[in-house]
């Protein structure tokens, strides 16, 4: 009878406490699945990390961009198959939604976007396969883009280009923080 006394103290005591972790905590915790999506060696400056005032907030709150000229090879952050290309707009046409785009799906039913490519810029094509750091495509301007740069996020869903981002972290960079910091340079390294 005892046992079941303090079993049950215990238990009223764990269900009691507050255990809702900081939006902070809840990014330190996060598992690193994703690799630089650019190749091993170059560098590359974060224009825009998590939270960025200027476009990464609300459904793009979790989302980073890297400074690139038009034409840089972009790569695989993490293993997946392509089931969406759009790579038809200039680089000069800056309408929103006229991203030039590749999605991956991953095996956990999440999907990475890769935006901004140049025209024609896609060089893998749906359905293939790809591993991390295989090349993906060419980053370009296009869309709502103001300066050439790879936008890339992740994300549960894939309706349209409104989908709520989610939190992820790069393993092959440091320092570390989760979603990088605007106005850091990173470089990708072995991994």
């Amino acid at each position: 009878m005892k046992t079941k006394g303090i079993f049950l103290i215990v238990c009223l005591l764990f269900i009691s406490c507050d255990h809702n972790l900081t939006e902070e905590e809840e990014l330190k915790s996060l598992e690193a699945k994703y690799v630089l999506p650019y190749p091993v060696g170059k560098k590359y400056y974060c224009s825009q990390g998590f939270n960025s005032s200027f476009s990464h907030y609300g459904t793009f709150k979790y989302a980073v961009d890297f400074d690139m000229s038009i034409g840089t090879i972009v790569t695989a952050a993490r293993a997946g198959r392509v089931i969406y290309v759009v790579e038809n707009y200039s680089d000069n046409d800056h309408m929103i939604g006229h991203e030039n785009v590749v999605i991956v799906m991953h095996e956990d039913s999440t999907y990475a976007r890769y935006s901004h490519l140049t025209a024609n810029g896609a060089l893998v094509e749906i359905n293939q396969q790809l591993m991390p750091g295989d090349t993906l495509g060419l980053s370009g301007n296009s869309g709502q883009s103001n300066h050439p740069h790879l936008h890339f996020d992740v994300t549960k869903t894939f309706t349209g280009r409104s989908d709520m981002t989610i939190p992820f972290d790069f393993k092959n960079t440091s320092p570390r923080p989760v979603g990088l910091k605007s106005g850091h340079v990173y470089e990708a390294f072995r991994y």
